[in-house]
């Protein structure tokens, strides 16, 4: 049975941070101390966990987060999530790594911010450098693979992501290779900021800035479910959990408070389908 390490030993989210940070100055943004770097030991409410969570943004980036959470002897969830400011059409990184003890998850992805059927150019400008990086690292993948993929999910798909998404289980063996493949893609997401310009076309700004707003929408509906979700619940209660999403996908336009099930795009959510609405 492979051990769920409460301590960071695979330093997936410093070692992301560091090549960002060698390309680009970042600037911290104020975390809500409930997540920013907190030990929850096991109460008659909530299970044992820890949770660490950084935010940054710079001109060209609205909001980058590093994340690691850990549910005791059942997850460890390693997330980097990069969204481009208002104004540049060049991809969002979302990265992903469960650790559990019989599997792991791998979720990655350059999210492309223009509408794609319409910006025909889009691949060509954007997303030749990830199929580089995908092809060199995708044999190391699937040597590692656990069985099929997971079920087809939207978060990693191209309803809203690239045709180049990957969601898919691997055996423990796989961390090392699966890390690598997530460095290189960060280094390579480095470029393309280096490369962003603002855009000069005010109508498919607007466009864009329209299509994000649906894009964090549904990713933070979507993440409501993810395998993390519930844990997330059992370990900081709905508060922790809300003030999570709201960290990573910005908080929601009209607030729709910490302690109950929210909505997003006519869909109710809640953060722990089986988790009773607590705070902390």
């Amino acid at each position: 049975m492979f051990a769920i390490d409460p301590k960071d030993t695979l330093g997936l989210n410093d070692a992301q941070l560091d090549i960002i940070q060698r390309a680009i100055a970042l600037e911290p943004m104020p975390v809500d101390e409930r997540i920013s770097d907190r030990t929850y030991e096991a109460t008659a409410t909530n299970e044992a966990g820890r949770v660490r969570l950084r935010n940054f943004t710079d001109p060209k980036i609205s909001r980058l987060t590093a994340y690691r959470f850990h549910r005791e002897n059942m997850l460890n969830e390693h997330l980097f999530h990069i969204w481009p400011a208002e104004g540049f059409d060049f991809p969002a990184l979302t990265t992903v790594i469960f650790e559990m003890p019989q599997v792991l998850i791998l979720g990655a992805d350059l999210l492309p911010i223009a509408d794609v059927v319409f910006d025909r150019t889009y691949y060509g400008r954007w997303m030749l450098g990830y199929a580089e990086v995908l092809k060199k690292h995708w044999p190391a993948l699937v040597e590692h693979r656990a069985g099929p993929e997971p079920a087809p999910d939207p978060y990693f798909t191209n309803q809203i992501g690239s045709t180049m998404s990957v969601l898919m289980y691997l055996k423990h063996s796989g961390l090392e290779p699966a890390q690598a493949f997530l460095l290189e893609l960060t280094e390579h997401w480095t470029t393309l900021h280096a490369q962003a310009q603002s855009r000069t076309d005010a109508d498919a700004a607007a466009v864009e800035a329209r299509r994000v707003q649906l894009m964090t929408k549904a990713y933070k509906a979507l993440d409501y479910h993810s395998p993390a979700s519930d844990g997330l619940a059992s370990v900081l209660g709905w508060t922790g959990a809300n003030l999570m999403f709201d960290h990573v996908f910005g908080p929601d336009l009209e607030d729709q408070g910490l302690d109950h099930k929210r909505t997003y795009l006519e869909v109710e959510v809640s953060p722990g389908t089986f988790s009773a609405p607590r705070s902390h």
